[in-house]
């Protein structure tokens, strides 16, 4: 599993991730409300623009670039989903992976989500790992 290391790291943190982008919309349109539009500031017989200068700050904000960043990953990630067989392996990463906490393997073959065996399981994961990774596995 150490060559899958950086796409496991990803899927584990994409719940994270989906909370992160929420939080930075909610952030940035907090910081558009803060500005006046109704006041026009002129500064040496220049006219000043306020509305332009917000939305090129806002354009250009670390928080703006963070967003797209971990938009494209979450991207990346559903649309790789997407190479799964929707029967065994997208159920087995969604819960071995997806939902945020790290269930250890003997609790989900056990369980009644992965009605296997423990080799039919990690054969399963290590196939949709593949997948995964030869799906989306450079572009991340």
């Amino acid at each position: 599993m150490k060559k899958h290391s950086r796409l496991i790291k990803l899927l584990m943190s994409y719940k994270a991730l989906n909370t992160r982008v929420e939080l930075i919309e909610i952030e940035l349109e907090y910081s558009q409300q803060a500005i006046d539009y109704t006041r026009p500031i002129i500064r040496g017989g220049k006219s000043y623009d306020a509305t332009y200068q917000a939305v090129e700050k806002r354009v250009d904000s670390d928080l703006a670039r963070e967003k797209v960043e971990k938009e494209r990953i979450i991207e990346l990630i559903e649309t790789g989903l997407k190479v799964l067989d929707n029967e065994l392996e997208l159920p087995l990463i969604k819960a071995k992976y997806l939902d945020g906490k790290s269930e250890r393997d003997n609790m989900i073959y056990n369980s009644n989500l992965f009605p296997y065996s423990a080799s039919q399981y990690y054969r399963v994961k290590k196939r949709a790992l593949e997948k995964l990774e030869e799906s989306i596995g450079d572009l991340i």
